[in-house]
């Protein structure tokens, strides 16, 4: 379901990112994958107001999603990285916020599982050869499968480095309660700032400092960090980061980092 969500996401909104070839005229596929984006919406849309079922949700979700991906791939190879303009944070933000909605809605664990059940058990195989070079497994007396290493493909782990090297990363860590919390790591400030702008355009928007990863820490320290859901000043935990405040080499040869938490409030609707 990660690589799902990886591969959604990367097709939306990074392929920009991503690119590194030479620009060529691309208004004609640009009009071509917003309209399909706009068709794929609005069958989101059908899906979460239940005016469709999973299954026709699914059939006509691949459909378009064939037609988009030969496009944008197009797109990919007309596009050069160093002569765009735009800001991989609004991206970001425009992406989490889209996915705080399928989490709201209870929507987004379904959506990941119709995109997999519309493949074929060929575009299965296909995909999973994409991010993956192998896979070991092993075999007990009993009968069960042990998984014992995964080996990522080299392509794959490249575009990873790339999407950290512009602060665009997501992991997961673990609260107090064990509990996984979304965290973007090797963002600078200016970086978080642009993020945190974008996201003022549907959110009231707070940033707290947590913790400093760099400072010498001294007697007994906490494992985990507390994450309380909803604070004093009713704001709703929105997602961690994890600051650069030197440099962004990786990996890093010291701890120069700050945790930081972004909190967010609805904004109030004018009549």
């Amino acid at each position: 379901m990660d690589l799902i969500e990886y591969d959604m996401t990367v097709k939306k909104y990074f392929y920009p990112v991503l690119a590194d070839k030479k620009e060529r005229n691309t208004a004609k596929l640009d009009k071509e994958i917003s309209s399909l984006q706009g068709r794929k919406n609005r069958i989101k849309e059908a899906y979460l107001k239940e005016i469709v079922d999973v299954e026709e949700f699914s059939k006509e979700y691949k459909e378009v999603d064939e037609k988009l991906n030969l496009i944008e791939q197009k797109r990919i190879e007309a596009i050069d990285l160093n002569k765009q303009t735009f800001s991989p944070q609004h991206l970001m933000a425009d992406r989490d916020v889209e996915k705080e909605k399928l989490i709201r809605s209870n929507k987004f664990y379904d959506m990941l599982i119709a995109e997999w059940k519309s493949k074929t058990k060929e575009e299965k195989q296909e995909f999973i050869s994409k991010f993956l070079e192998s896979i070991t497994v092993d075999k007990d007396k009993k009968g069960n499968y042990k998984l014992v290493n995964i080996k990522l493909r080299k392509t794959f782990i490249e575009a990873i480095y790339k999407l950290m090297q512009n602060g665009m990363f997501d992991m997961n860590i673990a609260d107090e309660n064990g509990k996984d919390v979304r965290t973007t790591i090797m963002m600078d400030k200016q970086e978080l700032q642009d993020y945190i702008d974008k996201l003022n355009d549907y959110y009231e928007v707070s940033y707290y400092e947590i913790a400093r990863l760099d400072e010498t820490k001294k007697g007994y320290q906490k494992k985990y960090i507390i994450i309380d859901e909803i604070n004093e000043n009713g704001e709703k935990f929105f997602k961690l980061v994890e600051l650069i405040t030197d440099d962004k080499k990786f990996p890093q040869k010291k701890a120069n980092r700050i945790v930081g938490a972004i909190r967010v409030k609805e904004r109030e609707k004018v009549s």
